[in-house]
């Protein structure tokens, strides 16, 4: 029972602590927008969660999501935190869920944790499964 309502508490300390994901955010991982980054992206946002419709993800995340190739970049090359949850999913595991073999393997290059779990156990691997992402069964095995 008392971890059940941790893990609630943590859910809805969560929603809270996201912030909204602004249209100029939106646009520039969308559209893999280079123009504005340096105006919106600095050390104190690089890492925040952010609301978009019913999820929470970190700049990384969406990147993955949207297959932001540069907007990805630039942030690894800011040092984006690898291991950053939003919604309890870490970047490599959004990577394995949206099959990214090519994102997988540069957050695995620069550190990111194969072991990392979610709050119900999950790994990236699990995504990597659940999602039918051969490729990154391969290598997240």
């Amino acid at each position: 029972m008392k971890k059940q309502l941790l893990a609630v508490s943590m859910m809805i300390c969560g929603l809270f602590s996201a912030q909204e994901l602004t249209v100029e955010y939106k646009r520039m991982v969308t559209y893999d927008d280079m123009t504005q980054f340096s105006s919106l992206v600095n050390k104190e946002n690089i890492n925040t969660c952010f609301q978009s419709e019913k999820n929470s993800y970190s700049l990384l995340g969406l990147a993955i999501k949207l297959n932001s190739k540069q907007i990805f970049q630039k942030l690894m090359d800011e040092k984006a935190d690898l291991e950053k949850a939003c919604d309890g999913k870490t970047p490599l595991m959004f990577a394995a869920k949206y099959g990214n073999l090519e994102f997988a393997k540069k957050l695995l290059e620069n550190g990111a944790k194969k072991e990392t779990k979610t709050e119900k156990g999950y790994q990236a691997l699990d995504y990597a499964k659940k999602y039918e992402k051969a490729d990154l069964v391969k290598l997240l095995e």
